[in-house]
């Protein structure tokens, strides 16, 4: 074997040696980069766990803030509406007792003027029965005088 075959030969060697390093190099830095971004993964995803339970924790204490003011917001407008109903109510009273004083009033003037009606009645019918008796003595006595020409 001549120097140049030689030579041929230790860089096919060499090559051969340099291609296998370079394939179990390649795998090693595929493994490594297949386990970083198994690593990652499994990071990225515990990292969105946490994300997602401190959210669900944000939400629930924002959901249990509004059901607090809500309840609040209830309370007092019961508490309201029952202010307005009472004050509703005696107002009603006050206006029922005022109508009832109004319709007292007007009973007793309507009492007193068919009182004044009744006896200014009676003295009229008084006056009329006076009249009448009058009226049918009169005739009585004029019917006796007549009675009496009328004998004689």
């Amino acid at each position: 074997m001549n120097t140049t075959d030689k030579k041929l030969a230790d860089a096919q060697a060499a090559a051969a040696v340099s291609m296998a390093e370079a394939r179990e190099s390649a795998c090693e830095a595929k493994t490594a980069v297949t386990d970083a971004a198994s690593a990652a993964k499994e990071s990225a995803a515990d990292k969105l766990g946490d994300i997602k339970d401190a959210a669900a924790d944000k939400l629930g204490d924002i959901k249990d803030a509004a059901a607090d003011k809500l309840g609040d917001i209830k309370d007092a407008a019961a508490d309201k509406l029952g202010d307005i109903k009472d004050a509703a109510a005696d107002k009603f009273g006050d206006i029922k007792d005022a109508a009832a004083d109004k319709l007292g009033d007007i009973k007793d003037a309507a009492a007193d003027k068919l009182g004044d009606v009744k006896e200014k009645g009676s003295d009229i019918l008084d006056k009329v029965k006076g009249f009448a008796a009058d009226i049918l003595h009169k005739g009585a006595a004029g019917a006796e005088n007549l009675a009496d020409k009328l004998d004689s």
